[in-house]
């Protein structure tokens, strides 16, 4: 069984993706099995502060953080992003927080939470200017996988054509976009 909350319409405020979670939770009360909240909530909180030390302590040890949707265009396993252990992760969020910088707002969002609460997908849109001034906005789809109450997978679908605009990657591993 799935439980799903929606929300739709224009951006809301910047800091509103722990606030999803809340209201999805506020759709019929703690549900049986929601012991995810804290952990996407605080993933959430800890994203939005940009804080690598909070965020890293909701992890496992042998975590995994996939981005199956690249900028290189393939498909295969050794040609996606994958971080595997605490290190890499912070080093991936790093590099991450690192580039953006300021959130004006997401829209559209959806929470859905599989039977016992061990898997989590979020969705929704945001939109950023970066540090280089670039303005990103994508969709995006989370999912998270949690053993215990902590994620011992994170996985993040997005338009890879968006994320190479806002962060200057090469497509294909040569093609720069100048807009969008």
């Amino acid at each position: 069984m799935i439980d799903t909350w929606a929300q739709t319409g224009d951006d809301v405020r910047t800091d509103d993706l722990a606030g999803l979670v809340d209201r999805h939770l506020g759709v019929d009360g703690p549900a049986e099995g929601a012991g995810w909240a804290p952990v996407v909530r605080g993933f959430f909180a800890a994203v939005a502060a940009k804080n690598l030390e909070a965020l890293c302590a909701l992890m496992t040890e042998d975590c995994l953080v996939e981005l199956p949707f690249t900028e290189s265009g393939r498909t295969d396993r050794r040609s996606i992003r994958i971080y595997s252990g605490t290190d890499e992760v912070r080093d991936f969020w790093s590099a991450a927080f690192a580039g953006e910088g300021v959130t004006h707002g997401i829209g559209e969002g959806e929470v859905s939470v599989g039977e016992g609460g061990t898997r989590v997908f979020v969705e929704f849109t945001a939109h950023l200017t970066m540090d280089s001034g670039r303005e990103y906005r994508n969709r995006y789809v989370l999912r998270f996988d949690l053993r215990g109450e902590r994620i011992a997978l994170y996985r993040e679908y997005y338009n890879p054509i968006q994320s190479a605009y806002a962060f200057d990657r090469p497509i294909a591993g040569h093609l720069r976009l100048d807009s969008l």
